[in-house]
């Protein structure tokens, strides 16, 4: 090599040198002030020729969810969803998690409450296109979300049992709570005491027990309860866990009220489903539901808050994902209620389609 070029390159060097280096800080400093993005959509498909409300039957787009999580520092992740419709858009969860202390997860912000199975369920991630029946009667068709702070504890036990405790901000009767806990006093504060248990039956099956309290004072000087079971069996093969597999489970949620000694019973049902993995790329599910003293799409007054039907729904699916990233759901589901007169139909088929697109945080197991 000629002096000349070697010249060449240490002037190179000290003239593009510095450059270079500014260059990588900047993109390492842009890398870590940015968060984890993802998105989610939903489109929907339907035929319920029983139903005559407009816009029951065609095609719809359900909603789009944009997901947000970063590690803020040592202590805290910070995560976000925000939801948008046909017609608006909302911060359905922003929150912050830490593990910090030993056995126990802090969370504090407005997020789904820790209730049962299908309430902490985000809706693109519902293993039937509809929700059940008894979930919009009692603690709302996605879960109880309220702004508040939950601690959930690791226990010692030898088996995995988590206890999960918390509060919330009080909050009206709104089309998505359906949940009377305005009370109005600082010490009437809504509470959570919610336990789950997972055990292993074998190598491939786990059993999960739960139970879910949810209390409130309500603006009508009634106390308001919420209880909830759920049992759940998940078989996932060691040797082919992405081409077979089945989830069992069920789930029973009773809403009740009282004033001193009397206790108004005001509504409840449950659900049972069976969903079963026939390769890597499909699955199929089956799902009966029966919710009392209850309310549904096919009433007469859907809105109507006597709470005076008995539903009863089967539904059958069939669910093809090409990718972690897609998935297209075909779906028939039939119902109907009988509240002392002629009992009310609703037979629909429904085809829907879920994309994701970037980063989107693991669903709970």
């Amino acid at each position: 090599m000629s002096k000349r070029f070697k010249l060449f390159i240490f002037i190179g060097a000290l003239l593009y040198g510095p450059g270079l280096s500014n260059a990588q800080t900047r993109s390492i400093i842009s890398n870590l002030a940015n968060p984890a993005i993802g998105m989610s959509a939903l489109f929907l498909g339907q035929a319920a020729p029983n139903l005559t409300a407009p816009g029951s039957t065609g095609p719809s787009f359900q909603e789009a969810e944009i997901s947000v999580i970063s590690t803020v520092d040592p202590l805290w992740t910070l995560a976000g969803n925000f939801t948008f419709d046909a017609g608006s858009g909302l911060a359905e969860e922003a929150y912050a998690i830490t593990d910090s202390i030993p056995n126990i997860q802090i969370k504090v912000g407005e997020f789904r409450a820790a209730f049962g199975k299908h309430g902490t369920l985000h809706t693109h991630a519902f293993p039937f296109i509809q929700a059940p029946i008894v979930m919009s009667n009692t603690i709302g068709e996605e879960g109880f979300k309220d702004a508040g702070i939950e601690a959930a504890w690791m226990t010692p036990l030898p088996w995995y049992c988590e206890l999960t405790l918390g509060g919330y901000r009080q909050v009206a009767v709104t089309p998505d709570h359906p949940l009377n806990f305005n009370g109005g006093s600082m010490d009437n504060i809504p509470y959570l005491i919610h336990l789950k248990n997972l055990i292993d039956v074998d190598e491939d099956t786990t059993m999960e027990l739960g139970g879910s309290d949810l209390t409130g004072m309500g603006d009508d000087g009634r106390h308001h309860f919420v209880f909830g079971a759920d049992f759940t069996l998940r078989n996932v093969p060691l040797r082919q866990s992405n081409q077979r597999g089945w989830i069992l489970q069920g789930e029973y949620i009773r809403k009740v009220s009282n004033v001193g000694d009397i206790y108004n019973h005001e509504s409840d049902g449950w659900y049972a489903s069976f969903q079963y993995r026939l390769s890597q790329e499909w699955w199929s599910g089956i799902r009966a539901e029966e919710a009392f003293n209850s309310v549904s799409d096919i009433s007469d007054n859907p809105t109507d808050t006597s709470l005076s039907g008995h539903v009863q729904r089967a539904s059958i699916n069939v669910a093809w994902l090409p990718s972690e990233f897609s998935e297209l759901k075909l779906e028939y589901g039939l119902a109907q209620t009988a509240n002392g007169g002629p009992a009310q139909v609703d037979n629909r088929v429904m085809l829907q389609f879920n994309y994701i697109i970037g980063f989107h945080p693991p669903h709970a197991y």
